[in-house]
C-alpha cells in the first residue's frame, strides 16, 4: 500500500521529515487510512505548505471525511485560495464532511470571489442540505452567469419543496 507499516510511523515522518516526496507519501498514507489523528497536523499544512502539500492535505481531509470537521476553518480559507486545483481538491473534502461545512458554506456565498461562490454552490448542491437553500435562491440573482448556473445546478440537486418553487419561478 504505502512505504510506511503505520499511520502513526506516517504522521511520524510528517511532522520530522524534510524530505518533500516523504511528507508527500505520508500525507497519501494517512488519507488512505482515515486517519483522524492527522487532522490537526493535515489543517496546519492548508496554511503553511506549498501548493503540491496543500492540495494534498486538503485531498487527506476529505478521506478522512466528518472525523476531519475541525479542520473546517482552514479548509473553508483555503477555499479562497487562487490556485484552481487547491480549490478543487478543498471542495471534495468539503463535500466529504458533510453537514458541518454547511453554515461556512453558505457564508462563502457571499465571498467576493466568483470561483469561491461557484466551488461553495457545487459543494452545497452535493452535500444536499435544505438549510442552504435560502442563499441559493439569493444566489440565483448573482451578477455572475457562473454562480447563477451553479447555484440552479445546486437547488435541483437538493430538490426540496422550497428549491423547486424557486427553480419553477424562474
Amino acid at each position: 500500500m504505502t512505504a510506511f507499516a503505520t499511520a502513526e510511523e506516517a504522521l511520524h515522518a510528517l511532522r520530522d521529515s524534510a524530505d518533500p516526496q516523504r511528507r508527500a507519501d505520508a500525507i497519501v498514507c494517512l488519507g488512505q487510512r482515515t486517519y483522524a489523528p492527522a487532522v490537526p497536523r493535515l489543517a496546519e499544512l492548508l496554511r503553511e505548505a506549498d501548493p503540491g502539500t496543500r492540495y494534498l492535505a486538503a485531498k487527506a481531509l476529505g478521506q478522512i471525511g466528518d472525523e476531519a470537521e475541525a479542520a473546517l476553518p482552514a479548509l473553508l480559507e483555503a477555499l479562497r485560495a487562487d490556485d484552481m486545483f487547491l480549490r478543487a481538491g478543498v471542495t471534495g473534502a468539503l463535500i466529504q464532511i458533510g453537514y458541518p461545512a454547511v453554515p461556512g458554506l453558505t457564508r462563502a456565498l457571499f465571498d467576493p470571489s466568483n470561483a469561491v461562490k461557484r466551488a461553495a454552490c457545487k459543494a452545497l448542491g452535493r452535500i444536499g442540505s435544505e438549510r442552504s437553500v435560502g442563499a441559493l435562491i439569493y444566489s440565483l440573482r448573482d451578477g455572475n452567469a457562473g454562480v447563477r448556473k451553479f447555484a440552479r445546478e445546486a437547488l435541483e440537486r437538493i430538490d426540496s419543496p422550497a428549491a423547486r418553487e424557486a427553480l419553477r419561478d424562474m
